[in-house]
């Protein structure tokens, strides 16, 4: 008896979501055995089996497929990783392999390999959000060096290839439309070059600058200054075009009047000028720029960041061994505006406790607290009261809650207390144990939801439901 279309969708084995699912646990020899089993398995694994060809891992088996296979599966082919030679780029010349979504390549000065590769990108202009482009470090690994290397250089046509113009029906995409993230290493451009990609990619997203040497600022060539990015990841000495033969080129946050997120991988000076941190001012480039990570060890020059170059700021990561008075002032000083503080690896200093509680007192709208490293003493803890009362996220240990058992202990009676009204039901409780007075303390932040205290995250609305 054949199944009725609603007989079908009951049957498990039927279910698109179930199948997805399923997948999931499923390496990719098993995908390519379910795609065998029928039409509607074929449309829920094809896409699986072929999504990502990296060929660090399969180049040799890859580079075997006939062109018959890839015009049945070329085109579920999505990302394609560490292409780095002609015979890479080869295996992919097939007409079908058009709607690759990210790409990860690697930039030689091979005429040959750059044509093909510019073959490629039109191909796929229609569908590209991520690009990624990386260079080995010359040797040395200077910026002197890496300016002598032609295989270095990057231009605008690299990255946007020619396609038929929108007048041609086969056009499916204007220049640059779906580009969302894009990441340069080790790469040489023009600055008439990078504000041209910027201006070619209205919906960039994201920009990841390492090592990137942007040159020649004529200031007859207008810069795009209308960029839409939201996250940059670059250094400082990268936002300051870090040429020696341009020492006067602008900054390169100029371009980007709608920035949000900045994660500084290094606070190290320019090599070609001195930047006096005690006269910048970030916002007037990047208005909006509210959250900052600090991937850098110099207290100095994060303090002095923080007292001198952001204006109210929402959400800043820093490493715990720069917590010192200077940065603690400096995060005082955006007491008004700051709801998350994230600390990573190790506390240095034993007066951590006491500055991260003066801070905790002052910066009255805090909402996230993340210090995994530190660990609180319950009797200083409960001699400087906390001032964030709208704390919703807290993510640090205290002494006295050494293993798991009592971190799960202290955790389910700070749920079930909760549960039973708060401060109030303590009273029958122990009050000379540690647990008890955790409880008694994290009970003052009405709206707090998630809590670590070394182990694994609490949801409290969820435990105390």
């Amino acid at each position: 008896m054949q199944l009725s279309p609603d007989n079908r969708s009951n049957n498990p084995l039927d279910l698109t979501k179930i199948r997805v699912r399923v997948s999931s646990f499923l390496g990719r020899e098993d995908h390519l055995s379910c795609i065998r089993v029928c039409r509607d398995w074929f449309h829920d694994f094809a896409p699986l089996a072929w999504h990502t060809v990296d060929f660090d891992k399969e180049a040799a088996a890859f580079k075997k497929v006939p062109p018959e296979v890839l015009n049945k599966y070329g085109g579920f082919v999505s990302q394609t990783l560490n292409i780095s030679t002609l015979s890479h780029i080869q295996a992919l010349q097939h007409v079908k392999v058009n709607s690759i979504v990210a790409m990860k390549i690697h930039f030689n000065g091979n005429c040959l390999y750059r044509s093909m590769l510019s073959d490629l990108l039109r191909r796929s202009h229609g569908s590209i959000t991520s690009l990624t482009f990386w260079c080995h470090p010359p040797e040395p690994n200077t910026f002197e060096k890496q300016r002598s290397g032609a295989y270095h250089y990057i231009h605008v046509n690299d990255i946007f290839a020619p396609f038929p113009s929108s007048t041609d029906p086969r056009s499916n995409a204007s220049l640059g439309t779906r580009l969302k993230s894009l990441s340069l290493t080790h790469i040489c451009l023009t600055r008439e070059g990078f504000s041209s990609i910027l201006q070619y990619s209205p919906l960039l997203d994201e920009l990841t600058l390492d090592r990137v040497m942007v040159m020649y600022h004529k200031p007859g060539i207008p810069l795009y200054t209308g960029s839409a990015l939201r996250y940059l990841s670059a250094d400082f000495a990268q936002v300051w075009c870090n040429d020696s033969l341009d020492p006067s080129a602008p900054c390169l946050l100029l371009h980007f009047p709608l920035l949000e997120k900045w994660h500084l991988t290094s606070l190290a000076q320019p090599n070609n000028r001195t930047i006096d941190l005690k006269n910048l001012d970030f916002s007037s480039w990047c208005p909006l720029l509210q959250t900052v990570t600090f991937g850098s060890d110099d207290t100095d020059a994060i303090s002095a960041l923080l007292l001198n170059n952001f204006k109210d700021l929402k959400s800043c990561t820093l490493s715990a061994k720069t917590l010192a008075m200077s940065t603690a002032l400096g995060l005082v000083s955006h007491m008004d505006s700051l709801t998350t503080i994230r600390f990573t690896g190790e506390a240095q200093e034993a007066t951590s406790m006491q500055l991260l509680s003066v801070t905790m007192k002052l910066c009255r709208n805090l909402q996230v607290l993340s210090f995994e490293s530190l660990v609180c003493d319950v009797e200083t803890v409960e001699k400087i009261r906390w001032g964030c009362k709208g704390l919703r996220e807290l993510r640090v240990r205290f002494q006295g809650l050494d293993t798991p058992e009592d971190i799960d202990g202290c955790l389910k009676k700070l749920c079930v207390t909760t549960r039973s009204g708060g401060i109030g039901s303590t009273r029958h409780l122990d009050k000379d144990t540690i647990s008890t007075r955790i409880v008694q303390h994290l009970l003052q932040f009405k709206q707090l939801r998630t809590v670590w205290l070394g182990t694994k995250d609490y949801d409290l609305h969820r435990s105390s439901a």
